[in-house]
């Protein structure tokens, strides 16, 4: 997609801990998370620990990828559902955890 800068957001820390702080050589994803290191340290791209809260738009998405049976699809807009959650999130509207 040729982006210069990119910030990951993950609700899972220890996907995030896993990539920031590396696994050992035996762990089940080892080549996996050296990949994505990989791919961080050849470009200025980030990967930061978000609360789930913190982030309805990404875990909408997710959500919609978890219940589809298509392997890859990409968004020429964003799904109707997701918009008035986009809006909330340009607004910097906070939703406190229960």
């Amino acid at each position: 997609m040729g982006l210069d800068e990119l910030v990951c957001y993950s609700d899972s820390l220890l996907s995030v801990n896993l990539i920031s702080e590396g696994v050992s050589k035996f762990h089940a994803y080892t080549v996996l998370v050296q990949d994505i290191k990989d791919i961080l340290a050849t470009r200025n791209y980030t990967v930061q620990h978000t609360l789930r809260e913190g982030n309805h738009c990404v875990d909408f998405i997710a959500k919609l990828g978890a219940t589809s049976n298509i392997e890859f699809y990409a968004h020429s807009s964003p799904p109707h559902d997701l918009i008035d959650m986009l809006q909330n999130d340009a607004m910097r509207v906070y939703f406190p955890r229960a």
